[in-house]
């Protein structure tokens, strides 16, 4: 009996021994995000929102901005799964519908609504661009490209594309670069100006934009097959002919030629009476022609009615065609992915769906309406009967509004992005004039 009590004490201090040491592992406090390893805190920052929580998100703390900017792999990560922020759009703003901005040029940056994180509009403005008189023609990632027309009063009245000089800015730097067109520009009829990725690399080896690198295209008319031009940033840049588009495809006279849109990576203009679109693929910059289907591209004479759109990912749809028929109806066609097939979604009955909106008349939509706008989110239109009246129509929900916002603006809207790789860089800046700029920016 007199050895079985030394022992029962030693098993009891044993065992609050190894409760102490078992105790001593787990931390004091209860625990937060800053205790997670850093591979699963990667995993926490790659779902974030967007580029500018991301951004946010940098300027935390030195362990989240260095897991951010210690390597490449995770922003091109990032980007694979987060589409571009479009803090707004740039609107094409038409002197006989609205008055013109302060600072006198035709556009107005139009913050989106429908995003948390909105800039504030005044870090937009283009009233840094030298003189006025600049006509907004093109966007892509952080950048817009502007262009000036010849002041020859003749030139004015024509509607065919000539332009003097253009423009590349980044409204968020205050930067731009102006870029002079050759002699034979000034004369020559231009099927569009556009905005592509630069012809460098970036460090995860795929194309980016910037102002030190980028390429202007031009895609001139020429009889019997057209042009590309480029023009190419850098000291080694400069305007020279694409080769790839001298394939020879056939055109029409210039007056029966209009551009229909934008999506996958392609370009793309209606030509009357050809039953064909013409393309230009942004990639190879080589001319083909699409054929769509009849109920599709519609009869001749009815390119204001045609918009080509990208599809959705979603729905499994490649491209999208917008198009206004002669009784009235909306209908948007649909391309199946890896499919020649074409599906037609639920029309939208015009003069029913508008009628009871504030100023309808019942002679609108007698014939077919004109697309102003065409996104793959909304269709802005017109009736022939009355050019100032215009309503919007959400291509998802196919609600028909005339008090929308996007009304006020009787012309074409540019997705602004946020230019990307964000400048995380900036966060290691000492001075307050750095500092202001990046509250700015993230206020």
């Amino acid at each position: 009996m007199a050895t079985k009590g030394p022992r029962r004490h030693h098993r009891r201090r044993h065992t609050k021994l190894k409760r102490a040491s078992t105790t001593e592992l787990i931390p004091p406090g209860p625990t937060s995000v800053h205790h997670l390893p850093d591979h699963l805190l990667e995993l926490v920052l790659l779902r974030v929102g967007s580029s500018l929580a991301l951004l946010r998100a940098a300027f935390t703390c030195k362990r989240w901005r260095r897991i951010i900017t210690a390597d490449t792999a995770f922003l091109t990560t990032f980007r694979a799964l987060h589409a571009p922020h479009v803090p707004g759009h740039y609107h094409i703003v038409d002197p006989s519908h609205d008055d013109l901005p302060p600072d006198g040029n035709n556009q107005a940056f139009v913050p989106d609504s429908s995003t948390p994180d909105v800039i504030d509009r005044r870090h937009f403005a283009l009233d840094f661009l030298p003189d006025l008189d600049w006509e907004l023609g093109d966007s892509r990632g952080g950048l817009l490209l502007l262009y000036r027309r010849p002041h020859d009063a003749w030139y004015r009245t024509q509607p065919e594309l000539r332009f003097t000089d253009i423009i590349v800015c980044n409204p968020l730097t205050r930067r731009y670069q102006g870029i002079l067109c050759w002699n034979e520009m000034y004369h020559a009829l231009c099927l569009g100006l556009f905005l592509l990725d630069g012809a460098a690399l970036d460090k995860t080896g795929s194309c980016c934009i910037s102002m030190s690198n980028f390429r202007v295209v031009s895609v001139v008319y020429e009889t019997p097959t057209p042009s590309v031009w480029v023009f190419t940033s850098g000291s080694d840049g400069g305007w020279q002919e694409s080769a790839a588009s001298s394939g020879g495809v056939p055109i029409p006279e210039f007056r029966l030629i209009s551009f229909v849109g934008r999506a996958c990576s392609s370009l793309y203009w209606r030509m009357e009476g050809e039953g064909v679109v013409l393309a230009l693929d942004e990639t190879t910059l080589d001319f083909t022609l699409v054929t769509f289907p009849y109920t599709v591209v519609g009869l001749p004479g009815e390119s204001s009615t045609f918009r080509v759109i990208s599809g959705h990912e979603v729905d499994r749809t490649e491209l999208r065609v917008v198009r206004i028929v002669n009784n009235g109806d909306l209908t948007v066609f649909a391309k199946l992915q890896s499919s020649a097939e074409w599906v037609m979604e639920k029309p939208v009955r015009l003069p029913e769906a508008t009628c009871g909106l504030p100023g309808y008349e019942e002679t609108y939509f007698q014939r077919p309406a004109k697309i102003v706008a065409a996104t793959t989110r909304y269709i802005l239109l017109k009736p022939q009967e009355d050019e100032n009246w215009i309503v919007f129509v959400d291509l998802d929900t196919l609600e028909v509004e005339r008090a929308h916002e996007r009304n006020s603006y009787a012309g074409a809207a540019y997705a602004y992005e946020l230019p990307w790789p964000p400048a995380l860089q900036a966060c290691r800046a000492d001075s307050g004039q750095r500092r202001r700029r990046i509250n700015m920016l993230l206020k």
